[in-house]
């Protein structure tokens, strides 16, 4: 039998450590600062930098935008009242012959006027060109086929009408441009009325013109 005193078991906490700790718990939650709402404002630089820039953008749109009324539009609506009152002139004006030309005629007759030797005949220094001008408008409107010489060489092709395909104004630059300004030519300008009365006058023909029959036109 064992004389010695028996050992006690440790201690188990009560429910007084228990609350004790949660208390602590509690007052180290209480102690944190709760977080608050606020509006961090930027720095003053910035705002009187942005104020100076309204400033100066004000001014500068105030001095330099001009007024919103139709004064700042004066000068094109003269412009545009003085073409409306010159008729057909100023309609043409308003065409590029160089335009048309590159468009309708570079492929056969050549950007310098030239031709193709054997092919086309060229524009440059061509007498049925610097001539009477109702041979070209003719020409233009209506066509040409058969055989014509021109600085010596003799073409036997056929050129179609534009009749259909150019406007009076139109016809009328391109003609212009090839008489006065093509390789060096100079030659009187065409007005859009001789334009007009030709294209009225043969609005029924139905074939291109032969140089006979041209030949016959400005001998009568």
């Amino acid at each position: 039998m064992n004389d010695q005193p028996r050992q006690t078991d440790p201690a188990i906490p009560t429910g007084n450590n228990e609350s004790t700790e949660l208390d602590l718990h509690d007052q180290v939650i209480y102690e944190t600062p709760e977080p608050f709402e606020d509006i961090a404002s930027g720095p003053r630089w910035f705002y009187l930098f942005s104020v100076v820039a309204l400033v100066v953008g004000a001014f500068y749109l105030g001095r330099h935008m001009g007024n919103l009324d139709t004064e700042a539009h004066i000068g094109f609506l003269q412009a545009q009242k003085q073409q409306s009152g010159q008729g057909g002139a100023a309609a043409v004006k308003t065409v590029s012959g160089a335009a048309v030309f590159t468009s309708r005629c570079v492929s056969c007759h050549q950007a310098n006027g030239q031709g193709i030797p054997g092919a086309f005949p060229p524009l440059v220094k061509s007498t049925y060109v610097l001539g009477d001008p109702q041979t070209l408008v003719r020409i233009v409107l209506q066509g040409l086929q058969g055989e014509i010489k021109v600085e010596g060489q003799a073409y036997n092709g056929l050129m179609p009408p534009w009749q259909d395909q150019l406007s009076d104004e139109e016809t009328t630059a391109v003609i212009n441009y090839i008489r006065t300004e093509l390789g060096g030519n100079q030659a009187g300008q065409v007005d859009v009325e001789l334009v007009q009365k030709i294209r009225a006058a043969e609005k029924d023909r139905q074939k291109p013109w032969t140089v006979p029959e041209l030949e016959a036109l400005e001998k009568s």
